[in-house]
């Protein structure tokens, strides 16, 4: 009987290895045929001459043999930009940046991007600050939700954020749901224009996106309700989460991630949970980008931890962010200015009382970074 178990057995992972080796064989075909369209593609732009919506159709089928092929989605955003359909054109844009592709240029047949607006008509903001959750497994954060009420009520003052109160919403603790927070997003792309400015922050615990802890190698967001034995089922993906974010309408967006993956066993002060994994990388950052008025910052690099800090009663990240729309050399700050001010001050204090590395991140590293979120909006035009 144990021979024939033993026989049994090895025959089972013989079949699962022919199967699995034609699966990479039947999606080593597939993507070998999308590139085959995508070449066609390619000449039809170099022809200049391309037949937009046919190439559309064409891609439809690429996307649907490969859909990890980037250039595929990078020519359908060309050529929905280039029919006017402005929705695809985003869509297949977010898909193109989560793919790896860096440059969106399509040759002299793509659109030259239209400037951003000199003004701002309306902002609006999104808060999100978790530091108490359900589930008594997943360690408290003292400050997540204190940084989450002290950055909105400074979004408010007229100094230093200008945004109309009506216009900031807040998410704490248990306001703060997976289904609260998609809602809140969804209202974003509503109510937001093309001329608006738009702030998303977080702060919270972040998931692994480790392979080998069975989340797919997608790392999420914990959310008042997660619960940590369901975390693919009850928190936000951070892909889910950046690309309905690239899908609001204005173009101008800031987005603060005081999250962290990282660390295997937690310290006090440390925003992380006892699991491995790492911080918001660079491929699941540009997926919040839908254009050149767009940017995130994170609070660490991918590898570090976020730290708070018990003498100031914040996150290092939040402190020294509200700090820098406070007291900024040039009012409003930009973006860079922030990011600079945050670079030097959460990376020294760190190391000063933490004796740890974090070191802010923002992307994209390159370009003007001069949006200014404390700008006052001209208002409903």
């Amino acid at each position: 009987m144990i021979r024939v178990s033993r026989r049994l057995f090895l025959l089972g992972s013989v079949l699962l290895s022919l199967s699995a080796g034609a699966q990479l064989a039947a999606q080593s075909a597939s993507c070998n045929r999308t590139q085959a369209i995508v070449d066609e593609v390619k000449a039809q732009y170099e022809s200049g001459y391309p037949d937009h919506a046919a190439i559309i159709a064409k891609l439809k089928t690429a996307h649907t043999l490969c859909p990890t092929h980037g250039e595929a989605w990078k020519y359908a955003y060309c050529s929905a930009l280039a029919l006017g359909d402005k929705s695809s054109a985003e869509r297949f844009k977010t898909r193109a940046l989560f793919n790896n592709v860096s440059d969106l240029g399509c040759g002299q047949s793509a659109p030259e991007p239209v400037a951003l607006p000199s003004y701002v008509r309306q902002k609006f903001a999104l808060v999100i600050g978790i530091g108490n959750f359900r589930d008594e497994n997943i360690p408290k954060l003292k400050f997540a939700a204190k940084d989450a009420r002290d950055f909105a009520r400074l979004l408010t003052e007229p100094p230093h954020g200008n945004f109309p109160k009506q216009n900031v919403t807040l998410l704490t603790d248990e306001k703060a749901t997976r289904e609260a927070i998609l809602n809140a997003v969804q209202e974003l792309i509503i109510r937001a224009q093309s001329d608006d400015l738009v702030v998303v922050y977080v702060s919270s615990h972040g998931s692994p996106s480790k392979q080998n802890k069975g989340l797919g190698g997608v790392g999420h967001i914990i959310t008042y309700d997660t619960n940590l034995e369901k975390v693919w089922l009850d928190a936000i993906e951070y892909q889910d989460f950046a690309e309905k974010t690239a899908l609001i309408p204005a173009r101008r967006k800031v987005a603060f991630l005081d999250t962290c993956f990282s660390g295997q066993a937690s310290r006090v002060g440390s925003k992380l949970l006892s699991i491995e994994g790492e911080n918001v990388d660079d491929r699941t950052a540009k997926l919040f980008l839908s254009g050149e008025g767009t940017f995130v910052i994170t609070s660490s690099k991918s590898d570090e931890k976020s730290w708070e800090s018990e003498s100031i009663q914040n996150s290092y990240f939040t402190y020294y962010l509200m700090d820098a729309l406070k007291n900024a050399r040039t009012v409003p700050p930009t973006v860079k200015d922030i990011f600079q001010h945050l670079s030097s001050k959460v990376t020294a204090a760190v190391a000063k009382e933490k004796n740890q590395p974090q070191h802010p991140q923002m992307h994209p590293s390159t370009g003007l970074g001069d949006v200014r979120i404390g700008v006052i909006p001209r208002g409903e035009s």
